[in-house]
């Protein structure tokens, strides 16, 4: 078999919880060494939620296929050990916050100088620069933040909006960092120069609300700027969270259009179903299944008139009570005849043995040394020439340690010492 497409590619990653950690997952998927530097007591996520300590089942998803090594950045001796590791390797990542690496000894600038042809990716929250660069966030202030937790729209029973699952943010910003790290690999292969690549959650979750946060004077004076006035009045009397997202929700009905109806879940008998009918002839598809005679694509109809509104109501309540005569499995066949995109709503629980999931070979069987058996979800793309591939299970603590050191250089006798000192385990 063909080797993957960054097979050679060294990478070390100074990263916790999710969005570092899901970038050197998919570099390792697309075949590089992974080398995982935690601190000497290991990374504390090691320990979130474990049943085996050491051996959380979210960690071990995040850190599958790389080798972990444990190193003290804090002392001198261990970032000696790291500027010896640095010129043998192409990739450095990292989502520490602004101002520590250069306190550990692994600046940009400190590195650059030592291996110029250093790929170096920093992932940060707020980013390097303006007043909250220094800020700590997690996804779920993030998506606060941005105001992605207002577009999704979810709430509990108080109406307090509550955070998304899984932190959207965080894994897209470990996706676009590997494609980064990947296009400067490229570069670098062209021109031998390596550069610094600045991720932060904030920029990508900007990216992700693309026409949400984007400004066009012509169609915000009409949508967004009577919108967000009436939602500066409500701040301004002190109204509370569901309500301002009340009147966000009103003003955007007109964004919504002819979809409204087709283009989202009802309740089934026995459970739910998403409709996902974007064209006008995939909502007559869905009309002609569920006996439903609305006027909604029509030229004439005006989103914005309340008499319409009304109209819709009526409409989304036949539809309601029409989706609850039927089981899912009735109903989706019914609309996988009629050619209508639907699906049964899932819990990503039963995925594992789902036909398609099982046809496509999307999970992986892996053995960990520790734990033992366990699946898990595979690359997220496939490529005819350079296969991905899961490249094992997530590293014990430290276990790769003597084996980077030795495969770099180091003598037993220096690993003797440095361990003796507390400097690696």
């Amino acid at each position: 078999m063909a080797s993957g497409a960054l097979d050679g590619v060294r990478v070390l990653e100074f990263s916790q919880i999710a969005a570092g950690p899901y970038c050197g997952v998919n570099l390792s998927d697309l075949g590089a060494d992974v080398v995982k530097v935690e601190p000497r007591e290991g990374e504390h996520y090691r320990n979130v939620g474990a049943v085996v300590p050491r051996e959380g089942k979210r960690f071990q998803s995040l850190n599958r296929g790389k080798r972990a090594v444990a190193i003290d950045l804090k002392s001198e001796r261990g970032q000696a050990v790291l500027h010896r590791l640095v010129p043998r390797f192409d990739v450095l990542m990292h989502n520490m916050r602004p101002g520590v690496p250069e306190r550990l000894g692994v600046g940009y600038e400190q590195l650059a100088a030592l291996h110029p042809g250093l790929i170096y990716c920093e992932i940060s929250a707020y980013g390097s620069a303006g007043p909250r660069a220094f800020d700590p966030a997690t996804d779920g202030a993030m998506t606060a933040y941005s105001g992605l937790m207002s577009v999704i729209g979810r709430v509990d029973h108080e109406g307090t909006p509550q955070y998304t699952r899984p932190p959207i943010v965080d894994y897209a910003t470990g996706l676009t960092s590997a494609m980064a790290i990947a296009s400067a690999l490229y570069h670098r292969e062209r021109t031998g120069n390596g550069q610094l690549i600045q991720a932060s959650m904030l920029r990508t979750a900007l990216s992700l609300l693309d026409y949400h946060v984007m400004d066009e004077p012509v169609s915000d004076s009409v949508t967004r700027d009577p919108m967000l006035a009436e939602i500066e009045e409500a701040r301004a009397a002190g109204k509370p969270y569901r309500d301002q997202m009340a009147i966000r929700d009103r003003h955007r009905i007109t964004e919504a259009g002819p979809p409204r109806l087709y283009y989202r879940s009802y309740q089934a008998r026995d459970g739910a179903i998403a409709l996902g009918c974007l064209t006008p002839p995939l909502r007559a598809a869905a009309r002609a299944v569920l006996g439903v005679d609305d006027d909604g694509d029509s030229p004439d109809y005006d989103s914005t008139d309340p008499e319409n509104e009304t109209r819709f109501e009526a409409w989304k309540a036949q539809i309601e009570r029409t989706m609850g005569e039927k089981t899912v499995a009735e109903w989706m066949e019914l609309f996988e005849a009629g050619g209508v995109p639907a699906s049964p709503v899932r819990f990503p629980e039963d995925l594992p043995e789902d036909e398609q999931v099982r046809a496509l070979g999307l999970m992986w069987d892996l053995k960990h040394p520790i734990t033992g058996p366990q699946r898990v979800a595979g690359p997220v793309v496939q490529m005819s020439e350079t296969p991905t591939a899961v490249h094992g299970p997530a590293p014990a603590y430290a276990a790769d340690t003597d084996e980077v050191l030795l495969e770099h250089g180091f003598s037993a006798e220096e690993l003797a010492s440095l361990r003796e000192a507390d400097v690696i385990a």
